[in-house]
């Protein structure tokens, strides 16, 4: 065999591995760039929530409009109605728009901190921790709260009952306890089921560990600490 049909079969083998490797770099760059925008959204919008928290007067929720959001981005809920618990045939409602800002997770336990925006999209759930469309405000009803079990809701698979979870807003700083957690499949929506009371579910993929779209979700349901549990809670930091 001469030395130029060994080098054209070569050949198409040298551009099979360019290709490769620019496909390689192709991903590499993009969870790069998807890495540095949710690192620095995290930064930003922590220094903006920190900033508008520091410049809040403590009474400044009694003096907002009802349901609309500042300059910042930054949900004003509704006042609650006298009666917290929604007619069931009441139709669902948008409050803020998608991606605003509307504060800040903490689980000191588990190494969670992350920011809350509104919505539930790709976008929302990649830059942040998202509030569950049509779900309730903190301090109103069930609040639901959904992140990925592999970015803001990792710390999830260490969760146990009776851990501190603090919920930091324009409106308050509210502290919810960890009553109870629960594995479910996706159509089971009952978890979000409102009721009233100052809840707080949080919902991510399940299991933690599972490569590809993972088949059940993983539920925590958290109470709000009242101040007669000795923490304060809806006010303040």
């Amino acid at each position: 065999m001469d030395s130029p049909t060994i080098f054209n079969r070569k050949l198409p083998l040298r551009w099979i591995e360019r290709l490769l490797m620019l496909v390689a770099l192709l991903c590499l760059g993009s969870w790069a760039y998807a890495w540095l925008d949710t690192t620095y959204f995290q930064y930003r919008q922590n220094k903006i929530l920190d900033e508008a928290l520091n410049a809040a007067p403590a009474d400044s929720s009694s003096s907002l409009p009802a349901s609309q959001t500042d300059s910042l981005g930054t949900f004003r809920p509704p006042e609650p109605a006298v009666s917290q618990s929604p007619p069931d045939n009441a139709p669902p409602r948008r409050l803020i728009d998608e991606g605003a800002l509307m504060g800040r997770i903490e689980i000191p336990r588990v190494g969670v901190s992350a920011i809350v925006l509104e919505g539930d999209d790709g976008t929302t759930l990649r830059r942040g921790v998202g509030h569950i469309p049509e779900t309730s405000f903190p301090g109103v009803g069930n609040v639901g709260l959904a992140a990925h079990r592999d970015s803001f809701f990792r710390g999830l698979k260490d969760i146990r009952k009776d851990d501190i979870i603090k919920l930091s807003t324009l409106e308050g700083t509210f502290r919810y306890r960890v009553e109870w957690t629960q594995i479910v499949t996706p159509e089971n929506t009952e978890v979000l089921h409102d009721d009233g009371l100052s809840e707080l579910t949080l919902v991510t993929c399940y299991p933690f560990h599972y490569v590809g779209s993972a088949p059940k979700r993983f539920i925590v349901r958290a109470r709000e600490v009242q101040e007669s549990d000795g923490t304060k809670s809806g006010a303040g930091g």
